[in-house]
């Protein structure tokens, strides 16, 4: 996503995820492979790691100290008879527990110790002005008549002056329903992220977040969607009716042909994936529901998903992901579903 904060949560998740494969069992030659690659990506990547790895062990610790006091506790209250004795049985049970404490915890720990994932980032609570909650959608009707539908799990802030209608597109993503400039509104109505901006030609587009690009497609009229390249350059697209563009860090995709109503099914209670990377299915998952779904083994992400689903059930969604794709899951806690 093109919020700095939530690519730091992702980079914590996968370093977590890597955490939890080694604390369970040892790595395979590929997997080790993998996981190096991942390190090297970037310095981000390695600091991660070492924070997750450094949690690990601190809450381990914690847990190994109430084990041993609950065991002398028990000692002490068995030394009328003999006391018992603490053979390799107690040492197993012992080391699962506490691999699993730890793995909770350590997980918990980088998910705001399950807070953020509940409540959301208190940094967009404060800086926007209109958010929702996964699942939820919300209307909102702008001062000069325009109306935004935002979608689950998103936020916008909206910033209207004598020069220019401005709404940013914080999280999630936002059907726009552009007021007609005719009745003596000249002011520019624009969407913008941290990555670019979407100026309405026309009336009616959405905008929202896709991994690490911003798409905004066309439903009536025509949109100017503007991204500044890595060497600073702005560059300009016409998007029509029927139409979509991504950009990201890297500036403008290509325009391409689209069918607006799969764009906007979630209006509808509806979640249309066509050939969609996994990845992206499960970024669309994550906003309907409560914790996180993440994806441990890299090489799954982009795994192709297709198939028409309600969001009613966003956990019968993801069952029918993992029965059709035959990728194991695990939950680790109610917040937290590993994909591997």
């Amino acid at each position: 996503m093109s919020d700095p904060k939530t690519g730091q949560d992702e980079i914590d998740s996968t370093a977590a995820a890597w955490t939890a494969r080694l604390g369970g069992c040892s790595l395979s030659p590929a997997e080790r492979r993998d996981l190096d690659l991942w390190l090297r990506e970037s310095p981000l990547h390695a600091a991660a790691f070492k924070e997750a790895q450094s949690a690990w062990s601190k809450m381990g610790q914690l847990r190994f100290a109430e084990e041993h006091r609950t065991e002398n506790r028990k000692s002490r209250r068995d030394s009328a008879g003999s006391t018992r004795s603490l053979g390799p049985a107690w040492a197993r049970q012992t080391r699962h527990r506490l691999q699993a404490a730890a793995l909770a915890a350590c997980l918990l720990l980088f998910f705001g110790a399950g807070l953020f994932l509940w409540l959301g980032d208190p940094k967009v609570l404060v800086t926007t002005d209109y958010r929702t909650a996964p699942g939820e959608l919300d209307q909102i009707s702008l001062p000069d008549g325009s109306l935004i539908e935002l979608g689950p799990a998103s936020a916008v802030a909206v910033h209207y002056t004598p020069e220019q209608r401005r709404v940013r597109l914080v999280s999630g993503l936002a059907y726009f329903v552009v007021a007609a400039s005719g009745d003596g509104e000249a002011r520019p109505f624009v969407v913008a992220t941290t990555k670019g901006s979407a100026r309405a030609l026309g009336t009616r587009f959405t905008v929202g977040h896709k991994g690490e690009s911003v798409e905004v497609t066309v439903v009536e009229h025509a949109v100017e969607v503007a991204a500044t390249s890595p060497d600073g350059e702005v560059a300009r697209v016409l998007v029509s009716q029927g139409q979509a563009v991504r950009y990201r860090d890297a500036g403008l995709g290509e325009v391409r042909t689209v069918d607006p109503d799969h764009s906007t099914a979630w209006r509808r209670g509806r979640l249309i994936f066509d050939h969609m990377p996994l990845a992206e299915v499960v970024a669309e998952l994550n906003r309907y529901r409560r914790g996180r779904i993440v994806i441990t083994d890299p090489n799954l992400a982009s795994r192709q998903v297709s198939g028409v689903f309600s969001t009613d059930d966003p956990q019968a969604v993801l069952a029918t992901v993992v029965r059709d794709l035959d990728i194991g899951a695990i939950s680790l806690t109610p917040l937290l579903t590993l994909l591997h």
